[in-house]
């Protein structure tokens, strides 16, 4: 691989405005706008124009944050083509740092076809890849020593693992723990699970101060079968739940479409305090709360809705961890839910931090039948 020339930018004394380093999954989206949906598998069926967008957890996730005023780094892999040069000229022109992006010439960078259907909802289809090569160590060296390389990142994020074959198990314990030794917040994002794969990141939960999963996700993980919102129950939802947290992670969310999310955190003080570095304090153990969404003022294009939901989040705990504030577990699930609203309304585009919760304090939210 031909590494991009990786700049250790400031020394932890100089650093005045934290961030995060966002890794994983990262594909060109085609998006067939206005998709009518096909009738059989071999009908020919229309769109009303194409759009592309960089995607996937790492570039979602960087370009929420980025254009939120975060400080953010992306570390991904990406081939020597078009396709790479435009997602890395829309990672730069959001304010993401892509200094520790690499490029390797013999691999193409993904892409995914996404028909964005009329009245709402989308397919996918997905070359993955450079995603299907990258490992820790093409991404981040054989010492695995960015993260104390880079003191402005707090935060390590890391999305998609079901996808991401050699990021998986061991490896993803090992820069899990990497990014631990060096004091980092652990961020995870369990996207793309589709079947019952335990040891995909059972080991890595340990380490995760933040999981974040849709209810379908959340349900293939825990029980190897799929579930929808219409008919989970609460006490479903707090199941899932609860095998997340019983493996060591300490704080877990749960997408749930039209009626918003579900927030849970670990019984164990301690687990809390340590997994937060002291920002989430024992007093909010065991905590379970739903929250309905906020009402979008447009039309809806729900893609990248999750990655935006976790950058919502990962905002809120920055913020916290600059000004050594104790997170509000309740302003996190918020700060996400308001993100996420944001992020899929045409009418609207994505605000900074500090504009994000004026827009919370104005927005409309809806009912869930959760709570």
């Amino acid at each position: 691989a031909c590494r991009r020339p990786f700049l250790l930018m400031e020394t932890t004394a100089s650093v005045d405005r934290y961030g995060v380093l966002c890794c994983s999954l990262s594909c060109v989206d085609m998006m067939l706008m206005a998709a009518e949906r096909p009738k059989t598998l071999e009908a020919i069926t229309s769109f009303d124009g194409t759009k592309q967008e960089a995607g996937g957890s790492c570039s979602n996730t960087s370009r929420v944050l980025g254009s939120s005023q975060i400080r953010v780094l992306a570390s991904t892999l990406l081939g020597d083509d078009p396709h790479g040069k435009e997602l890395l000229r829309q990672l730069n022109d959001s304010g993401v740092n892509t200094d520790h992006v690499v490029i390797d010439p013999e691999v193409n960078t993904s892409l995914a076809v996404l028909p964005v259907f009329k009245g709402g909802g989308r397919g996918c289809y997905v070359d993955l890849g450079a995603n299907s090569v990258a490992t820790p160590e093409k991404l981040f060296g054989d010492k695995l020593d960015v993260f104390a390389r880079v003191p402005f990142c707090k935060v390590f994020h890391f999305g998609y693992p079901h996808l991401m074959g050699n990021l998986q198990g061991e490896n993803l314990d090992k820069m899990f723990s990497a990014a631990r030794r060096a004091s980092l917040l652990v961020s995870l994002d369990i996207n793309g699970a589709d079947k019952p794969e335990p040891s995909v990141i059972t080991e890595a939960l340990r380490h995760c101060f933040f999981v974040h999963a849709n209810l379908e996700e959340a349900a293939f993980c825990c029980f190897g079968a799929s579930m929808d919102e219409e008919n989970a129950t609460v006490e479903d939802i707090t199941s899932l739940g609860n095998f997340f947290l019983s493996r060591g992670a300490g704080v877990v969310s749960i997408s749930l479409g039209a009626d918003g999310a579900y927030l849970a955190t670990n019984t164990d003080p301690d687990t809390l305090e340590k997994l937060s570095e002291g920002i989430l304090k024992g007093t909010s153990a065991g905590l379970r709360v739903f929250r309905g969404p906020y009402m979008p003022e447009g039309a809806i294009n729900s893609t990248g809705a999750g990655d935006a939901f976790v950058a919502g989040a990962l905002a809120y705990t920055v913020s916290c961890l600059q000004t050594i504030t104790t997170l509000d577990p309740n302003l996190l699930l918020d700060y996400a839910l308001i993100s996420a609203c944001l992020h899929i309304d045409a009418a609207r585009s994505v605000p900074t931090y500090e504009e994000l919760g004026v827009i919370l304090s104005q927005t409309t939210r809806l009912p869930s039948k959760f709570c």
